[in-house]
């Protein structure tokens, strides 16, 4: 069953629209809050690991993320 948009009630309609205008400006970036983390530049790993490794060990007791991302 399609749902139509002059089915909804204007405050149905309203709700949505404010909805997905929230949604659409937190996931344009458009948040008042800017991560300083995203102004950082991604490191480029050696064949060795030590960086990584040393800069993981000294991080412990704090939330570490380690992704691996592949350009194709």
């Amino acid at each position: 069953m399609r749902l139509r948009a002059h089915a909804l009630a204007p405050k149905q309609r309203l709700a949505t629209a404010v909805i997905a205008a929230t949604l659409a400006a937190v996931l344009s970036g458009c948040s008042p809050r800017h991560a300083a983390w995203l102004d950082l530049p991604l490191p480029t790993l050696s064949n060795d690991f030590e960086p990584l490794r040393t800069r993981f060990n000294k991080d412990a007791g704090k939330v570490r993320v380690l992704m691996l991302l592949d350009p194709t």
